[in-house]
C-alpha cells in the first residue's frame, strides 16, 4: 500500500525550493543540449558519417545476397528432387519447400525492401 507522504515526497522534476516549474521549451532545450554549448541544429560535436557511397555499397551487397540466395534455392530444389525420387522420403519434400518459402523468402523480401529504403 502506498502511503500519502511517500507520494508527496516523490519529485517529478529536479528543482530546488522557489524555482519555477519547467516549461515545455525548457525541457526541450535541456533534452537537445549535448554539452558543447551550441544549439542542436548547429552542433558540430556529433558529426554525421553517412555517405552516398554507403547506399551504393548496400545495393551491391543486396545483389550479392540475391546471388547467394539463388544458389541456396537451387540446392534446395535439388534436395527436393531427391526426396521426390525416393518413395520413402516423398513426404519430406513439402515441409522442406514450405519452410524455405516461409523463412528464406520472407527474409529476402524484408532485406530487399530495407535496402530500397536506404538513403
Amino acid at each position: 500500500m502506498i502511503k500519502l507522504k511517500d507520494i508527496l515526497s516523490e519529485n517529478v522534476w529536479e528543482r530546488n525550493f522557489g524555482e519555477p516549474l519547467p516549461t515545455l521549451a525548457s525541457v526541450i532545450e535541456k533534452h537537445n543540449d549535448c554539452g558543447c554549448g551550441e544549439t542542436a541544429t548547429a552542433c558540430s560535436c556529433e558529426s554525421v558519417t553517412e555517405d552516398v557511397k554507403d547506399v551504393v555499397k548496400a545495393k551491391k551487397l543486396g545483389q550479392k545476397l540475391g546471388d547467394v540466395e539463388g544458389r541456396l534455392r537451387k540446392v534446395m530444389y535439388d534436395l527436393e528432387q531427391r526426396f521426390q525420387a525416393d518413395t520413402v522420403n516423398f513426404k519430406l519434400q513439402k515441409p522442406l519447400k514450405d519452410s524455405y518459402k516461409k523463412h528464406v523468402t520472407a527474409f529476402m523480401r524484408d532485406a530487399m525492401s530495407l535496402i530500397k529504403k536506404a538513403k
